[in-house]
């Protein structure tokens, strides 16, 4: 019509399963309450900080996005997401139930995924997810400890036992990789099964997805008043 541009493209129709991965980080109003409580950017100035970090979730998971790799490089550069304390105060001060730590998490996730793992802390999370599939334990540090003993140390003579069910968190790791359900969409899935189990809990009375997820009611004085 007369006096409108013609659109670049048509609209994109977004599945709700892919905007279920950025349900909470679009809640964010930029208060900065997890921001003031934020260990880490105490202890580095520089560090991206809780919100901008939840924020840049909230574009990595769009499917919209036509950055997303260039986006989860720069946030895993120094003072991004693997410099993350994992205090969780982030999480206790949100008022509106965005969780700012589980973005961080999930911008990792994603991370991973896409083969940005050069940060030590990435190549510790990759590990960890292994040494759960395996024996639950360091087993492959034997020539590790060996070199010790050269030097007069004494590690454990033999290798720890195998991890106390370790058979079920193989099972969750398959569980997760036959759905196709990697990065940002696993951790999701977590939440929501979580969810539905404390929803069943108690009686039916908890927010689909979490408690926080919605707006609170606003504080009232002993009278009653707002």
């Amino acid at each position: 019509e007369p006096g409108y541009a013609e659109p670049v493209e048509k609209e994109r129709v977004v599945s709700q399963e892919r905007m279920d991965v950025i349900h909470k980080e679009s809640l964010c109003i930029m208060c900065g309450c997890c921001v003031s409580e934020c260990n880490s950017m105490e202890a580095d100035p520089d560090f991206l900080g809780p919100a901008a970090l939840a924020k840049g979730m909230r574009f990595v998971g769009d499917a919209r996005d036509e950055a997303t790799v260039e986006r989860l490089q720069e946030y895993s550069n120094p003072h991004g997401i693997w410099d993350c304390t994992r205090c969780y105060f982030c999480q206790e001060r949100c008022p509106k139930g965005v969780d700012p730590r589980d973005a961080i998490a999930k911008l990792g996730a994603e991370a991973v995924r896409h083969g940005i793992d050069s940060d030590m802390g990435a190549k510790h999370a990759k590990w960890f997810v292994t040494s759960s599939k395996t024996t639950g334990s360091s087993i492959k540090e034997v020539k590790f400890a060996m070199g010790l003993l050269t030097h007069g140390k004494v590690p454990p003579p033999v290798p720890p036992h195998v991890a106390k069910d370790v058979g079920e968190a193989r099972a969750l790791y398959d569980l997760v990789k036959t759905q196709e359900r990697a990065g940002a969409a696993g951790i999701v899935q977590g939440e929501k099964a979580l969810s539905r189990l404390e929803f069943e809990d108690d009686g039916g009375e908890r927010d689909p997805y979490g408690e926080g997820s919605f707006p609170k009611p606003l504080p009232v004085d002993r009278d009653g008043n707002e």
